[in-house]
């Protein structure tokens, strides 16, 4: 299958692109793995407190697994650094209009790979990790990225 492709552009990097590939999640899950508005109360908060979360505008542009052009969804880019096992994580998620969301793709391709081994283990990864990321702010630096075309 193919991957989505999240290419990020920083206002102050002027014309420099970087694209991540991710792989789609809902291999994992049998379709995307809603999550409630709540998550996202929580995790707004969470940047209230801590100076290890952090938001900021870099997604620029967005194609799909079926290479269709999805830039103008609601996207959330999460990365999320484990501070005690030094792994990265990545959470593309798509915010619904009812302010849920849905998990779309995970990356980088280790953690994907880590998660193919046992497809009903990975799925409980997932959600631990997803929690966690709430639960233990000082276990975790994440990064949130928002798409350029908001104000």
């Amino acid at each position: 299958m193919n991957p989505w492709k999240v290419y990020l552009k920083f206002s102050d990097d002027n014309d420099i692109e970087q694209e991540l590939e991710l792989f789609d999640a809902k291999s994992f899950f049998g379709g995307y793995l809603k999550l409630k508005r709540s998550y996202f109360d929580s995790l707004v908060k969470n940047i209230k407190m801590t100076k290890t979360y952090i938001t900021s505008k870099a997604i620029e542009k967005v194609i799909g697994p079926d290479n269709e052009d999805w830039t103008q969804n609601p996207w959330l880019l999460l990365i999320v650094k484990d501070e005690v096992k030094h792994k990265p994580f990545w959470f593309f998620i798509k915010r619904e209009k009812d302010l849920s969301g849905l998990l779309v793709a995970i990356g980088p391709k280790s953690f994907e790979e880590y998660s193919n081994n046992d497809p009903s283990e990975a799925r409980n990864e997932i959600k631990r990790l997803l929690n966690y990321i709430i639960a233990f702010l000082n276990k975790f630096n994440c990064v949130i990225l928002l798409p350029n075309y908001l104000r």
